[in-house]
């Protein structure tokens, strides 16, 4: 499932996807929706569809925050850069879960470490049998790709559940 978030700003458009996913749910009963969070306004906005979906659906929102140290084109990261990196992870999920909680949603946060950020997304979503995958369509460097980030592209293509892609 692929939807732009311009089509979901115009009320009507919104009311329809709603619909859709309730049909969804119907058929598939969406009870667990992933949103991979890096802290990008595409990502928050995705998160913000997912809680009104978790509303409606009586559903619990999953957030993954993915953190790549290195991989075979670059050179180890520091322990201070690490930790920078995982400082800004569990803030990102705390703020998540504050809101969560605010909207008395289920929420779980984890933060995955691994070398590719799309691969460890979709076997996090097999592993935790995840019914909705909630994306946003760019990280925070948009610069890589022009239309769809490369990380939306590989879990768009690979993915075996039904996904939702946020501009």
């Amino acid at each position: 499932m692929y939807v732009i978030s311009k089509w979901i700003k115009n009320k009507n458009f919104r009311k329809l996807y709603l619909i859709i996913i309730k049909l969804l749910y119907i058929l598939y009963r969406i009870k667990n929706i992933l949103v991979p969070l890096d802290g990008s306004s595409t990502s928050l906005k995705g998160f913000n569809l997912a809680l009104t979906l978790a509303k409606s659906l009586d559903a619990k929102i999953t957030v993954i925050n993915v953190i790549r140290f290195s991989n075979n084109y670059q050179f180890p990261a520091s322990s201070e850069i690490k930790q920078s990196h995982v400082k800004s992870a569990e803030k990102i999920i705390s703020d998540a879960q504050k809101i969560a909680k605010k909207e008395k949603i289920g929420f779980v946060g984890k933060i995955v470490k691994g070398n590719n950020i799309s691969k460890e997304i979709i076997k996090f979503s097999k592993i935790k049998n995840i019914d909705l995958i909630i994306i946003g369509s760019r990280g925070p460097y948009p610069s890589s790709e022009t239309f769809l980030g490369s990380v939306a592209n590989y879990v768009l293509h690979k993915s075996c559940i039904p996904i939702t892609i946020v501009k």
